[in-house]
């Protein structure tokens, strides 16, 4: 039933037959924003988890997790915010394109170097990583390892700090 549901509720958004939510939205890390409660994942990105850490191109080891969640609050601060769900993740996140005014969020975010494009769920942000790497932007600065790389390396520590929170 479930299923079946989802199916319902994802050709209806895909038709356009369900809004778009609007509105002021927070960000919670550097690829996911909260509206009145409810997650919302940035589509085909995807930025350091909150406690990564990167090094710059002096060698030197910064928050890369908060940067990407602080560059991701600059964009929605005092932004009416307006996000198109394409999906919904297993954690029950709705997947969506979301743009502050004209400008791209998901896009932006890469763009900037704080997200890389996740080329595994759509080629979206592609040339917007591609621009970020040779301008040595945001993690493109110095060295990171890939945030699917790091929660895969983490994976252990990361279930046992959910489960104290």
């Amino acid at each position: 039933m479930l299923l079946l549901l989802a199916v319902i509720t994802y050709g209806a958004r895909q038709a356009g037959w369900l809004p778009d939510e609007t509105g002021s939205f927070t960000a919670v890390d550097g690829d996911s924003l909260r509206k009145d409660g409810k997650d919302y994942r940035l589509h085909a990105i995807d930025a350091p988890e909150l406690f990564q850490t990167c090094w710059k191109a002096d060698g030197k080891e910064y928050d890369c997790g908060h940067a990407a969640r602080d560059a991701l609050r600059g964009l929605v601060r005092n932004a009416t915010v307006t996000c198109n769900i394409l999906d919904t993740d297993r954690y029950g996140r709705a997947v969506s394109e979301c743009s502050a005014g004209k400008a791209n969020i998901n896009d932006a975010m890469v763009r900037a170097g704080w997200a890389v494009a996740y080329t595994r769920h759509g080629q979206d942000h592609a040339a917007a990583q591609a621009e970020a790497r040779v301008a040595g932007r945001g993690l493109w600065q110095g060295r990171f390892q890939t945030p699917e790389d790091w929660r895969n390396a983490n994976r252990n520590s990361l279930l046992q700090q959910q489960e104290e929170d």
